[in-house]
């Protein structure tokens, strides 16, 4: 391994060399094995162990003095986990949902103040092409899905969120103003679903419904998204309604 680059990516390598060699040692190995190991002097492995360290993922036995990994792989293993089951468990309902209504499906997550996709189902109506794909990150506040997640937030939570995120008018119809923002999420706790109503991108629609935990927490959102001219109000309820039946089944089949 060159130790002569400083670059970020070559610092990634060698943190991530750290981490996957200390998995294979359940007891952890002490800084000159472990130097040995991954082909760095002490000094940068010293370095980069503290910066690891630092962030929770590594830990140095107060005893043997050696360096061993916390739990911090199986927690987000556990959450990454969590998620793809949910996903697993939705998708029989999802293509249903598209095959009921001709319009595109979403299923996201929240990760920090944005959501991101990890399921997209195109419409066989669609004139017009959406932005989301598979993998990327919206901000939460500019979309359904988004907004149906937060309408099951408390306030505090929202605000930090609020405050962390970077709030541009997308459209005309962004919502900029955070009193307007927790009126529109009281209003999309009341009736149960979250509009995005060409809030993200122009011509396009956004109905939403969270799927909920024991306690009320948001875990996920689907949602059903479509042109303007598609989906229109009349028709808001008729798609949430689609969208809540879809999620008492997903409940249901997770034990909620």
């Amino acid at each position: 391994m060159d130790e002569n680059s400083n670059s970020p990516i070559r610092s990634v390598d060698r943190a991530l060399s750290i981490i996957e060699t200390l998995t294979e040692y359940r007891k952890g190995l002490g800084l000159v094995e472990l130097s040995n190991k991954v082909g760095l002097n002490k000094t940068t492995t010293y370095r980069m162990l503290c910066a690891i360290t630092a962030r929770g993922w590594i830990t140095k036995d107060s005893v043997t003095g050696n360096y061993r990994l916390t739990l911090r792989l199986f927690e987000l293993g556990s959450k990454v986990s969590s998620q793809t089951s949910l996903l697993t468990i939705a998708r029989p309902y999802l293509e249903e949902l598209t095959e009921k209504t001709g319009e595109t499906l979403h299923f996201v997550v929240q990760e920090g103040a944005d959501v991101v996709y990890l399921y997209k189902e195109e419409s066989s109506l669609q004139s017009i092409k959406m932005g989301s794909q598979i993998g990327i990150r919206n901000p939460m506040f500019v979309t359904g899905v988004g907004k149906a997640i937060l309408s099951y937030l408390d306030t505090d939570e929202i605000k930090r969120l609020w405050d962390i995120s970077h709030i541009t008018a997308r459209t005309k119809n962004t919502i900029v103003d955070f009193g307007k923002m927790l009126s529109e999420l009281q209003k999309s706790k009341e009736r149960g679903w979250a509009l995005d109503d060409e809030e993200n991108e122009v011509g396009v629609r956004c109905v939403a419904v969270p799927i909920l935990s024991r306690g009320n927490h948001p875990m996920a959102a689907i949602s059903v998204s479509g042109s303007i001219f598609h989906i229109t109000p009349d028709k808001f309820e008729y798609y949430a309604s689609l969208l809540k039946d879809a999620v008492a089944k997903i409940s249901k089949q997770i034990g909620m």
